[in-house]
């Protein structure tokens, strides 16, 4: 990625954060709305699973200037 692209990403994730339980909550809606039989696959506590989903985001977004230390991760 470009380093404009990188800072947009970045940049616009930052705005994502302060609302990342509800970013997490409309992305799971969105994807058992999509593809309901990936449901069974998520059992355990959503709101704990919503929180590692944008963790993990936010790691990769953090690492986005050095992607060979990104990748292992």
């Amino acid at each position: 990625m470009a380093p404009q692209q990188i800072q947009l990403v970045q940049d616009s994730f930052a705005q994502v954060r302060p609302i990342a339980r509800t970013a997490a909550s409309l992305f799971y809606a969105r994807l058992f709305e999509i593809d309901p039989s990936l449901r069974h696959m998520f059992k355990g506590d959503m709101e704990a699973q919503g929180q590692m989903l944008m963790a993990m985001i936010g790691s990769a977004v953090a690492g986005l200037r050095n992607v060979p230390a990104l990748v292992p991760v």
